[in-house]
């Protein structure tokens, strides 16, 4: 290559970079904007029962409406339409809820569809400092619950699970309790919590153990369990040639769904605080990391949230019943077609009479067990005989 060729190469590179670096700059600007956008969402009327019907055509009608708002703010951004890299940057980056809507026209289509249209203001920014755009995505998700199990270790105290029974909260379920109450989240009484787990269940518990957690949350109301650990240590640092007392905390903490057991975000940070006492500066050390690691962990559960409220909820089908190979494939060929919003079907496992599967679908569990619920699909009876959030457990007959 010539070197007025690797001039003209350097020189569109620069370009290059300067379009997408002006595509992304302008970005944040433009997606703090709310849209009025107005949608239309159709729901099955099962079993004569309209009002669930009409329930499912808003929630249609609320995914579409955040589409259409999302594809409108690729569209806009995207000043380089042949450079993918540049509208997929965009595209990854953009978030959007409905911040609030009404329905502005409603009625049956025909005898089996009910349609419904919104009025939604659809907001393409960061969900988490919105207050409004919060209740309304936990409204969706049927309010969750938490129940937080976090092992705390200051400065001069030993290992171990033994403190986490001395008080009812520790400093940093305190602090990460206080900041996401501000949020709208709920929780489960930290005393309750101490009152119905024993010191061995707690210990495996923090050291992983997730389906434990989960069944201790299930027990206690709770869709998501926070658990994790806080520890901080102290240290001497030199500063302008003179020795300080300094004190450092790291924290992490994971959210795991209690019907399931999947972990669904996962949060770390650090916190220092340089002060003559080791207990006050570990304290305030910890705080600080409570401070950091609650905004990032917000964010990703409210992400969760809100890509299953929009693009699809993952729920575990339980099958039991099942007498043979052929029952379950005739099941799995026409379950598809019969529930609408199903858009996956995935199986997990088969062990005698009991298949697991995980559905994708837009919908809640509940979507799904009425639209199962007393149904012949497949050459067989579905009766629904159990429900969490996150999971639907059926039984198959002749």
């Amino acid at each position: 290559m010539t070197v007025s060729k690797k001039i003209c190469t350097a020189f569109l590179l620069i370009v290059l970079v300067a379009a997408g670096g002006r595509v992304l700059a302008q970005q944040p600007d433009s997606l703090s904007q709310a849209r009025q956008i107005v949608a239309s969402g159709i729901g099955s009327i099962v079993n004569d029962d309209v009002a669930h019907a009409r329930d499912d055509a808003i929630a249609d009608a609320l995914r579409t409406g955040l589409e259409q708002a999302v594809g409108m703010i690729v569209e806009s951004e995207t000043l380089v339409d042949n450079y993918q890299l540049i509208e997929d940057n965009i595209f990854s980056k953009t978030r959007g809820y409905v911040q609030t809507y009404k329905v502005i026209r409603e009625g049956k289509r025909d005898a089996q569809l009910y349609e419904v249209t919104i009025q939604a203001l659809v907001k393409i920014a960061d969900l988490k400092n919105d207050l409004d755009g919060i209740a309304t995505l936990m409204r969706r998700k049927n309010m969750p619950r938490i129940m937080m199990i976090i092992e705390e270790q200051n400065v001069g105290e030993g290992a171990g699970t033994l403190h986490y029974f001395d008080v009812d909260m520790n400093v940093a379920e305190t602090e990460i309790m206080d900041l996401m109450m501000a949020k709208g989240f709920s929780f489960v009484d930290p005393v309750t919590v101490k009152a119905n787990i024993e010191r061995d269940q707690a210990a495996a518990i923090l050291e992983g153990d997730n389906s434990l957690a989960a069944s201790l949350g299930r027990s206690l109301g709770a869709e998501v369990v926070l658990t994790g650990k806080a520890v901080a240590t102290a240290q001497e640092v030199e500063v302008f040639g003179s020795r300080q007392r300094s004190q450092q905390a790291a924290l992490t903490v994971r959210a795991i769904r209690s019907d399931t057991g999947e972990i669904i975000a996962v949060a770390s940070a650090q916190g220092a605080f340089p002060h003559i006492n080791d207990v006050v500066g570990g304290t305030k050390a910890i705080q600080r990391a409570c401070g950091t690691l609650t905004g990032d962990l917000v964010n990703k559960i409210l992400a969760r949230w809100s890509s299953d409220v929009s693009s699809g909820t993952k729920l575990t089908l339980t099958i039991n019943g099942i007498t043979g190979f052929d029952m379950l494939s005739n099941f799995k060929s026409a379950v598809t077609y019969h529930v609408r919003g199903m858009e996956s079907l995935v199986q997990r496992s088969w062990n005698g009479s009991i298949a697991v599967f995980e559905v994708t679908m837009k919908g809640s569990s509940e979507d799904l067990a009425r639209r199962l619920s007393n149904q012949e699909i497949g050459g067989v009876l579905v009766k629904v005989t159990g429900m969490t959030q996150n999971s639907v457990t059926i039984t198959l007959s002749e």
